[in-house]
């Protein structure tokens, strides 16, 4: 009963929370209407080498991409749960627009030197057909917070695939994924 009133808690100050992360962290959409919200920042982990060739140093500019609840919340909420069923599946389609729009902004110099694109999710399988690669991130609290994150997110906006593939106290496989600036231009950019 208390893991039930807890979760309520959380998911009622949600939108408090995303709203403060968002200022605090500097998260803004890509534009008005997309699925994408970037995050401009330094990369603070350790190198990491992607299949490219591409080497992230720390330190070196990079943009973490984080999904938009306000944008998945007002389409759920406009759906009534039509076509849901294949969440997060229709979703993709609304990402590689996105991703194709960052694309061009970064082509044309708007992000400055940035190295590479990741993000954290639990959608990962699908983030791989859209070319990213994925990585698996160490067991730390910084990562437990996000895994409790994303679930609370999940939840809170009633999405199906959270239902159905995780048992009721298994956590979300939450991993990074990364696109080399080359990568996103190559894959993403005018050319696709």
């Amino acid at each position: 009963m208390a893991y039930l009133l807890l979760g309520a808690i959380i998911r009622a100050m949600l939108p408090i929370i995303n709203k403060v992360h968002a200022i605090a962290l500097g998260i803004e959409p890509l534009e008005r209407n997309s699925i994408i919200c970037i995050e401009l920042r330094r990369h603070k982990g350790c190198s990491i080498k992607l299949e490219d060739g591409c080497e992230v140093r720390p330190g070196d500019p990079v943009i973490k991409l984080h999904l938009n609840n306000a944008w998945i919340a007002e389409r759920l909420r406009s759906s009534s749960g039509l076509g849901m069923r294949g969440f997060p599946r229709g979703l993709i389609y609304h990402f590689k627009g996105g991703l194709q729009l960052l694309a061009a902004e970064v082509a044309k110099g708007k992000y400055g030197g940035i190295v590479a694109v990741y993000g954290w999710t639990a959608f990962h399988v699908h983030a791989g057909r859209l070319g990213f690669q994925v990585i698996d991130l160490p067991n730390t609290l910084r990562i437990k917070l996000a895994r409790l994150h994303i679930a609370a997110l999940m939840q809170a906006h009633h999405i199906p695939w959270l239902r159905r593939h995780t048992a009721s106290r298994e956590s979300v496989k939450v991993k990074a994924v990364w696109l080399s600036r080359a990568e996103l231009l190559r894959m993403h950019g005018s050319c696709s």
